[in-house]
C-alpha cells in the first residue's frame, strides 16, 4: 500500500517512469535547468533497519557508493564528498546531511551548504546537489526505499553521461545500496 501510494504521488507531480529492475521503478522528473531530478521506488526484502543502518554512516557513502570517491564528516558538523565518474573531472561539494524520522522508518537527507568554504580548490565544485534516502517498514519485514536526488555537476558534462546518470547510473547507486545491506 506504501509503495502504491508513492507510485501515485510520483506520477501526479510529473515525474516520468523510466525503467524498473531490481524491486525498484525509476523516475525522471521535470527539467530544472540543464538538469533533472530523479527518484526511485524501491520494494526490498531487507529490513529496513539493516538499510537504515547503512545509509545512517554519512562518512561513510564512500565504501558503499562508487560514485563517491571520499566523504568525510568536518569538524564543524558538516560533509565533504568528492564524486567521481568516468570521462569528467571530479567534483566536490560540502553538505548539510541529516536524519529525519518518517511514518514507518527514516528519511536521510543532504543539501549544499551554504558556506562551501571547507572545498579543497583541486576538483570542480557540484553547483547543487540535494537528496534523500527514505527508508521505512514495508510491512511484510522487509523495506520501502525512495531515492531523490537533484545534482548540477558544474563544469562541462557531456549531455550522454547527464543521460546515463540519470538511467543507468542511477539504477547501479540503488543497487549498490541494497548489496551493501546484504542484499543479491
Amino acid at each position: 500500500m506504501l509503495v502504491g501510494l508513492m507510485l501515485s504521488v510520483a506520477w501526479a507531480d510529473g515525474w516520468t517512469e523510466s525503467t524498473k529492475s531490481d524491486g525498484c521503478t525509476f523516475y525522471i522528473g521535470p527539467r530544472q535547468g540543464e538538469f533533472s531530478p530523479v527518484r526511485a521506488v524501491c520494494d526490498w526484502d531487507i529490513p529496513a533497519a539493516t538499510l537504515q543502518g547503512v545509509v545512517s554512516k554519512l562518512d561513510a557513502h564512500d565504501d558503499y557508493f562508487s560514485s563517491v570517491a571520499r566523504a568525510e564528516k568536518l569538524p564543524d558538523g558538516r560533509y565533504r564528498q568528492v564524486h567521481q565518474a568516468s570521462g569528467i573531472s571530479d567534483r566536490e561539494v560540502i553538505l548539510d546531511m541529516g536524519a529525519t524520522p518518517i511514518d514507518g522508518g527514516m528519511r536521510y537527507w543532504w543539501k549544499k551548504a551554504s558556506d562551501q568554504s571547507a572545498l579543497t580548490g583541486s576538483n570542480v565544485e557540484a553547483i547543487v546537489d540535494t537528496g534523500k534516502w527514505e527508508v521505512s517498514d514495508n510491512g511484510r519485514g522487509g523495506s520501502a526505499v525512495v531515492y531523490e536526488l537533484m545534482y548540477d555537476p558544474g563544469g562541462s558534462v557531456p549531455g550522454f553521461l547527464v543521460r546515463w546518470f540519470q538511467t543507468s547510473g542511477t539504477q547501479e547507486l540503488v543497487k549498490q545500496l541494497y548489496v551493501a545491506a546484504g542484499g543479491h
